[in-house]
């Protein structure tokens, strides 16, 4: 009976001491989370532009160190450069010549990509921290849908993409939130991409500072159609990411922040434009005409007056949510509860309509560098692994449909994903 007695008095010592423990761990979690917190929102000087795409935040310190890492290596071993990339006969595909690597190359390679997927999945599980996914859902993001595994052929993954969003919706006017406003009379007849419209090669051209000094102009000028995002020049940076435009991508700041010049400058005009701006997650389109993020309507219909040649359409926001709950279904842990970015969103607009999409510095190079943009000196790398997009999931989800080797990666500069036309998905 006192074995017994002893036991019981065991037991309750160790489930006692086991729930302090737990509930201590839970306590300093949250006060990590709190003082790091406070820590990163201190005041910080306002930036009057966009910076990824959209919003920004300040990213961690220790992030700073896988770019060094990088740079340090750049300049302690030097790599050949490839100055003309070829395209192979009448396909127009990129050479990758891989098999002239040296062993040395190719570790390095190797080597980058691990520490840059180790890098982004640590950014992913500092999103999902349980605390901070409450805290900060800004669009009250609610997702019920089930996780699926990412771990399937790149044309199934492409396969269930195409089911959820098969083409990007645009606003026709038609719609009873605008039934009774100028953007139904603005809205140009023409589709920003209809259906019968292919093309055997497209660019996405990102505004990563990587390109500074990547030589790839030429090869994006040889693409069929290039798509380029917001306010970033190709004047003056030519030999680096070349000059043909075919589509620009903007966000609703850079079409109303008087600064950008959206309604004088020329380039944006005379092309192809898609302009988005996001709504909350369960909004709709009559809640969005009443309250958008920034007045995206009065701009619009000024522009299509005074340029009705400009192809110029605007996103419908729902599908923003429809791309973010496919991201998060293919994610195993919680992503940011914010739209994708409009690197992402590009990719589901071409793949209806491009053979072969490459994308130049979506996925960081061995040029990477702490510079947001090409085209400026601003310092962030937030720019590269995100803290507002879900660029990380993104990121990953795209080095799984890429089909380039490591040297055409991490040395050329870019991934290749093929459209929806190249395979066949089951019913």
């Amino acid at each position: 009976m006192r074995a017994v007695a002893v036991s019981v008095w065991i037991f309750i010592n160790l489930v006692f001491f086991g729930m302090c423990g737990y509930i201590y761990l839970l306590w300093s979690q949250y006060w990590h989370y709190i003082s790091k917190r406070q820590h990163e929102t201190q005041p910080i000087r306002k930036i009057e532009r966009p910076l990824v795409d959209y919003y920004q935040e300040q990213m961690p310190a220790e992030i700073l160190h896988m770019q060094r890492q990088a740079l340090l290596l750049q300049t302690a071993a030097p790599i050949k450069q490839r100055p003309k990339p070829r395209f192979k006969s009448h396909h127009k595909q990129l050479a990758s010549n891989c098999k002239d690597c040296d062993t040395v190359n190719a570790k390095r390679y190797s080597a980058f990509k691990s520490r840059l997927i180790i890098r982004l999945r640590s950014v992913l599980h500092d999103e999902s921290n349980v605390f901070k996914s409450k805290l900060d859902n800004p669009y009250g993001v609610e997702f019920h849908g089930a996780v699926r595994s990412p771990n399937v052929p790149s044309h199934q993954l492409l396969c269930r993409l195409k089911a959820a969003v098969p083409v990007i919706p645009t606003i026709t006017g038609e719609e009873s939130a605008f039934l009774s406003s100028p953007i139904r009379y603005a809205v140009p007849k023409t589709p920003l991409l209809g259906p019968e419209e292919r093309f055997n090669t497209c660019a996405i051209v990102s505004n990563a500072g990587a390109l500074n000094g990547s030589n790839l102009g030429q090869i994006i000028d040889s693409h069929d159609l290039v798509l380029r995002f917001n306010h970033a020049p190709t004047t003056g940076y030519e030999k680096d990411v070349g000059t043909k435009t075919t589509i620009r991508i903007l966000n609703s700041q850079v079409v109303s922040k008087k600064h950008f010049k959206f309604l004088k400058n020329k380039m944006y005009s005379g092309i192809k434009i898609l302009v988005w701006d996001p709504c909350n997650y369960s909004s709709t389109l009559e809640q969005w005409r009443e309250k958008p993020d920034f007045d995206v309507f009065t701009p619009y219909v000024k522009h299509r007056r005074s340029k009705p040649k400009t192809n110029l359409h605007l996103l419908d926001p729902r599908v923003l949510w429809t791309l973010w709950d496919f991201l998060q279904a293919h994610t195993s842990v919680r992503i940011r509860p914010n739209p994708p970015s409009s690197g992402f969103l590009g990719i589901a607009l071409l793949l209806p309509h491009c053979d072969k999409i490459r994308l130049f510095e979506y996925i960081p190079s061995l040029r990477m560098t702490p510079r947001c943009h090409y085209f400026d000196r601003e310092v962030d790398t937030s720019c590269t692994f995100g803290v507002w997009h879900p660029l990380a999931a993104e990121k990953l989800l795209s080095l799984v449909l890429n089909e380039e080797d490591d040297f055409t990666t991490f040395q050329t500069g870019y991934i290749t994903i093929s459209g929806y036309n190249k395979f066949k998905c089951s019913s």
